[in-house]
C-alpha cells in the first residue's frame, strides 16, 4: 500500500470517527439514559432502507421515461407510487410512535457469558405494534407484536468480555413495517448496568492450602480424617476420593467426603498464586471462593487493601464475589 493510500485510509478512519463521536454526543443530548422512555418525535429516527433507495430509484427511471415518452399515465403510476413511499414513512414512524420502553437487568455472571436483560415493551389506548424488533450489540434481535396483548417480554443475551460493572449501551428499537422500504428506529440508555464477576480458572486448592506458611490461621481446607458422606462430583475433586465402587454400577460419579475434628476455617490471599498477574490471579481466588462456599467451610478473603475475616452463606459469598468484581476500580471493594 503507498504512501498517499494509507494516508487517505488513516483520514477516511479520522473522518469517520469524528461523525461517530459527533453522532454519539447528539444521541446523549437528545436521549439521556433514563430506566424507561415512551417513543416519539424527538427520539425516532426514520430514513430509507436498501430496498426503499432501490424503489426511489426506480420511480426515478420511471419519471425519466415518463417524460421521454409523455406518456400521462406514466406519470399517474410514478405520482401515485410516490405517494405510497409518503405513506410508508408515515406509518413505520406510526409503528413505534408511542410505545413505552424499559428493561430489568437479570443476575450477576461470570466474565465470559453472556448477561441476561429482559426488555419489557408496553402499548397504551388501543393502537397495534407489530414487527418491532429489539436488541443490544452482539446480542441476537427479538420481533414482538403487540396486538392482543398490552405488554411484551423479550430476553437478550449480551456477551462480556472482562470484569466489573457491564453496561450493555443503548439498545436498538427498530422496525420496516408495513411497507418493508423505510427503516425506524431508536437508541434508548436505559442505564442498566450488571456486576461481571472474573472467569473462574480452576487451581489446586489444597495445595495452595497447605503450603501457607501463615501461622495462626488454619490451612487445612477439608477433612481427611472419619468418613463423612458422599456428595455429586465437581470438576476439580480429587480423583483420590471418588467412590469408583458406585461409579461401575453406573450410578455417576460421587465424590467421598470425610469429616475432620479441625476447625475449618481457611484464608484466601492475594500471594497464594506467586509472580502471576492481577487478572489471574482474581480468576484462581473466584475458583476457590466457589469451591468453598459449595463445601459449607468458613474462608477468608484478604487483597490488597481489603481484609474479610472468614465466615460463610449467601451474604459472604455475594461480598467476595464483588470484592474480586471491582478489584482494582474506583469506588470498588479492594
Amino acid at each position: 500500500m503507498t504512501t498517499a493510500a494509507s494516508a487517505d485510509l488513516s483520514l477516511k478512519d479520522a473522518l469517520l470517527h469524528r461523525w461517530r463521536a459527533r453522532f454519539a454526543f447528539w444521541v446523549e443530548r437528545r436521549m439521556p439514559p433514563a430506566r424507561s422512555i415512551v417513543l416519539g418525535h424527538r427520539n425516532i429516527f426514520i430514513i430509507p432502507n436498501q430496498q426503499g433507495l432501490g424503489f426511489l430509484i426506480v420511480l426515478a427511471l420511471m419519471f425519466i421515461g415518463a417524460i421521454n415518452y409523455e406518456a400521462s399515465l406514466a406519470f399517474a403510476l410514478v405520482f401515485l407510487l410516490l405517494g405510497v413511499f409518503v405513506l410508508s414513512i408515515f406509518y413505520t414512524f406510526r409503528n413505534l410512535a408511542g410505545l413505552h420502553v424499559s428493561a430489568v437487568p437479570g443476575s450477576s455472571v461470570f466474565a465470559g457469558e453472556k448477561a441476561e436483560i429482559t426488555v419489557i415493551l408496553n402499548r397504551h389506548g388501543e393502537r397495534s405494534y407489530e414487527s418491532v424488533q429489539v436488541g443490544y450489540a452482539g446480542s441476537r434481535k427479538q420481533l414482538a407484536d403487540l396486538i392482543d396483548t398490552r405488554e411484551a417480554r423479550l430476553r437478550l443475551y449480551v456477551p462480556t468480555t472482562q470484569r466489573g460493572w457491564f453496561n450493555p449501551g443503548r439498545l436498538v428499537v427498530e422496525t420496516v413495517f408495513p411497507f418493508g422500504i423505510c427503516r425506524a428506529w431508536s437508541l434508548p440508555d436505559l442505564d442498566l448496568r450488571a456486576l461481571v464477576f472474573p472467569r473462574p480458572v480452576a487451581c489446586d486448592l489444597d495445595w495452595l492450602l497447605s503450603n501457607q506458611q501463615h501461622s495462626g490461621n488454619t490451612t487445612v481446607a477439608r477433612g481427611n480424617d472419619d468418613y463423612h458422606g458422599l456428595r455429586g462430583y465437581r470438576e476439580g475433586d480429587s480423583l483420590k476420593h471418588v467412590a469408583w465402587k458406585i461409579f461401575a454400577r453406573g450410578q455417576g460419579m460421587h465424590t467421598k467426603e470425610y469429616s475432620s475434628n479441625m476447625d475449618e476455617k481457611v484464608w484466601l490471599r492475594w500471594d497464594m498464586f506467586g509472580d502471576m498477574g492481577a487478572e489471574d490471579r482474581l480468576s484462581r481466588l473466584c475458583w476457590c471462593v466457589i469451591s468453598l462456599d459449595a463445601a459449607g467451610i468458613d474462608y477468608g478473603l484478604e487483597l490488597p487493601a481489603l481484609r474479610m475475616p472468614p465466615a460463610k452463606g449467601q451474604g459472604h459469598y455475594a461480598a467476595a464475589l464483588q470484592a474480586l468484581a471491582l478489584f482494582g476500580f474506583p469506588g470498588g471493594r479492594g
